[in-house]
């Protein structure tokens, strides 16, 4: 994978103790990608009657999905999720839905999520007394609600691994289900996972430190590609809840979309406070484009040029900017978004997370600040 990087703070090379032990025990979801998913693709086949998807989760149970559908879907169905527990949100998407034409995924790796558990209860009531044909759980082998309640009403179940955190599970049946759905290609995508180069991943975590080191305690994830903008949240999640573990440590996500976000963003960016990282994405080709036919004389310049040639100028005019500026830059460009680069470029970050952590001396998979969240909401509900 290539990285352009400009304006770095000093670091030292790859820290061969942190890759030798990583080799010796690696994480769990790194494995993943050479996981059989011939059962999926087994479910995927038999049920193409569903005209419309509602995956139902939050967070890790949701944001993979919702990164590789949005990157890779290709099929007609329309995807929906139901993440936050806000009626007015609800609302909206429970109009868009054929109910009798909608199956529906539960994705909680607990099987006691909160959030999950509530929208799942509210959407059972629509699917009327034969739900159970129509819902899918997504979730721990042995324990939690969901689980149960799977073998009593007899719910097709896939499996969460017990030891693969949420925001870790994009290649379990979390995300790979709800991408074969969307017509995505998963032998391409975990190939291209199967690529990832765990020291490069390494390399760029040490970069990553070295410049949190030097008070840059902001990092900007900026994708030009509104399809890439659910891997942009991706991105904020993992950076966010495997680093932020005590005073001392943590690094605040930022995600962005260009060009839209020059428009609001890129003013503090160029000469505001120098307290950022900016991690930029681009994409040379599209799948679809269209071409501007004509245009008046004073813009003579657009004439027979394509909308992404010109959304192309706006991703290199913006890092230039900001190299002139002496901002700290790495830069990644996909030929195009399909499914070999993605899979690479995801097992990457994920890699690089991890590697992040064990260099700053925290524990990349716990999120006790989340927990003790979902104590006190439980408590406010009056949960045992």
């Amino acid at each position: 994978m290539k990285i352009i990087f400009q304006n770095l703070a000093r670091t030292k090379s790859s820290d061969q103790k942190i890759l030798a032990d990583f080799k010796k025990n690696p994480p769990d979801f790194s494995d993943l990608p050479k996981s059989d998913f011939s059962a999926i693709s087994k479910f995927v086949a038999a049920n193409k009657k569903w005209r419309q998807v509602l995956v139902i989760g939050i967070g890790g149970s949701s944001l993979p999905a919702r990164t590789l559908v949005d990157a890779l879907g290709k099929s007609k169905r329309e995807f929906y999720f139901l993440e936050n527990v806000d009626p007015a949100a609800a609302a909206k998407i429970f109009a868009r839905l054929d109910f009798p034409k909608t199956l529906v995924l539960v994705v909680s790796k607990s099987g006691d999520t909160l959030e999950t558990l509530a929208n799942f209860f509210v959407v059972r009531k629509f699917l009327g007394k034969n739900w159970q044909r129509q819902v899918v759980f997504l979730t721990d082998a042995e324990k939690g609600f969901l689980r149960a309640l799977a073998t009593k009403e007899k719910i097709v179940t896939f499996t969460i691994p017990a030891k693969v955190g949420g925001r870790f599970s994009i290649f379990s049946p979390v995300g790979l289900l709800p991408a074969a759905l969307a017509g995505a290609n998963l032998q391409k995508l975990l190939a291209g996972a199967q690529q990832a180069d765990p020291k490069q991943a390494l390399e760029f975590a040490q970069i990553h430190a070295a410049e949190f080191r030097h008070g840059k305690n902001i990092s900007v994830f900026c994708v030009y590609a509104n399809a890439l903008e659910s891997l942009a949240k991706f991105f904020e999640q993992l950076l966010a809840e495997s680093l932020g573990k005590n005073s001392q440590v943590g690094i605040t996500p930022a995600a962005a979309v260009g060009a839209l976000d020059q428009h609001s963003k890129l003013q503090l960016w160029r000469d505001g406070p120098a307290d950022k990282f900016y991690i930029f994405v681009g994409a040379q080709n599209f799948k679809q484009d269209f071409r501007i036919p004509s245009s008046p004389p004073e813009f003579s310049f657009l004439k027979n040029r394509n909308l992404s040639e010109i959304l192309r100028a706006e991703f290199l005019a913006t890092t230039k900017s900001l190299a002139e500026k002496k901002r700290p830059l790495a830069i990644f460009d996909f030929a195009q978004i399909e499914e070999a680069e993605l899979g690479e470029f995801l097992q990457f970050w994920m890699l690089e997370i991890y590697f992040l952590a064990q260099i700053l001396g925290v524990n990349f998979a716990d999120q006790p600040g989340v927990e003790r969240g979902k104590i006190l909401a439980r408590a406010r509900l009056g949960a045992n």
